[in-house]
């Protein structure tokens, strides 16, 4: 496992460590994990040699930064058609969880050049505040903001 071998950065019960497993966890296909921490800790480096701060400082802040705090959840009604978004506050863990899922996804579909490279396009973006993915976040925050007279129907 090469969690092991890159010890001295990610010790074992640390916030460090649930974030690096969180990456490599959601950046997993078919079950191969160690394909996926190599790309995990391949991207870690070429980061560490482009910023001048130490990378887990980074990764934390573009994690913070692009975090959505507000989502909608659609529920469509059965007899009329209609569909309704009702917003509601995501927790602390549902936050981390789905932004490292949106950041990932939002790099995968990507085409100009390599993952490694569009990751630590988008991580630099993220932390110079021009990146799309805060357009994206904008862009929810707003559609909550539309439904907020449906918040009371919160029941799921």
């Amino acid at each position: 496992m090469l969690l092991k071998k890159y010890n001295f950065i990610f010790r074992k019960n640390s916030t460090n460590f649930v974030l690096s497993e969180k990456f490599v966890n959601n950046l997993m296909s078919k079950g191969k994990k160690s394909i996926s921490e190599k790309i995990i800790f391949n991207i870690f480096k070429i980061l560490q040699k482009t910023t001048v701060k130490n990378i887990i400082y980074v990764i934390k802040f573009s994690v913070i930064n692009s975090s959505i705090v507000l989502c909608t959840y659609k529920i469509k009604k059965k007899k009329k058609g209609v569909v309704r978004e009702i917003p509601f506050i995501l927790s602390l863990q549902k936050r981390t969880f789905s932004i490292i899922k949106v950041i990932l996804n939002f790099i995968k579909f990507k085409l100009k050049s390599s993952f490694l490279i569009n990751f630590k396009n988008e991580i630099i973006k993220i932390l110079k505040k021009n990146s799309d993915l805060l357009l994206k976040k904008e862009q929810i925050f707003l559609s909550v903001l539309k439904n907020k007279a449906y918040a009371h129907f919160r029941w799921f």
